[in-house]
């Protein structure tokens, strides 16, 4: 149910269209919660049924309509429920750790390109979580500015300060990624040495 509460986070910053709330998704909770835009819009649906968000059309043009949508009461009522419940650590499924465990079915080549491509990938993911860290903080978002607008001043640092923390450890992760795929090479160029000189 992940997906619903982000969004609902998202409305407590300010009403929202489908269109806008699912472009500040991709900018923001979707770091961490990827869901496709076709999740999206049936979940918003879902919830207005639900009662946690309340939906108005707008007109839009001379003959269009969109639709707007604000967090009840009831929404924000699960919100914070949904942030008070313990989240337990989902098990272990990583799909370039299961296919590194049996690199020995491929060549020493094979290996030395998955893992330079695991290395390239999180160092540009280190660099983008790093360079969203510094916008936070500098509240140089414009779902910060909204957040920030829609809560009183005493809450500020907390806003900001628990985002950027979440940010800081993907690129704590991103690193640790980093540092795995470079022992990997290291370790291939290892492997590689010992079988040229039993041959």
């Amino acid at each position: 149910m992940s997906l619903r509460h982000a969004l609902m986070a998202l409305l407590d910053a300010t009403p929202m269209t489908g269109y806008t709330l699912a472009k500040h998704f991709d900018q923001s909770a979707a770091f961490v919660w990827h869901a496709p835009h076709s999740q999206i819009y049936p979940e918003l649906r879902r919830m207005e049924a639900d009662g946690l968000i309340s939906g108005r059309d707008e007109l839009r043009g001379a003959r269009g309509t969109k639709r707007t949508y604000a967090l009840t009461e009831a929404g924000r009522t699960e919100l914070r429920r949904w942030v008070e419940e313990a989240t337990p650590a989902p098990p272990g499924r990583d799909g370039a750790y299961l296919k590194a465990t049996y690199y020995e079915f491929g060549s020493f080549a094979n290996a030395r390109r998955q893992f330079q491509a695991h290395l390239t990938y999180h160092q540009q993911q280190q660099h983008r979580w790093e360079a969203h860290v510094k916008e936070l903080q500098n509240r140089d978002t414009e779902l910060m500015r909204l957040r920030l607008a829609g809560w009183p001043e005493s809450a500020h640092e907390a806003i900001v300060a628990y985002k950027a923390h979440v940010y800081r450890g993907m690129a704590a992760r991103a690193r640790t990624e980093v540092e795995w795929a470079k022992s990997g090479l290291a370790l291939v160029d290892r492997l590689e040495a010992a079988a040229g000189e039993d041959t």
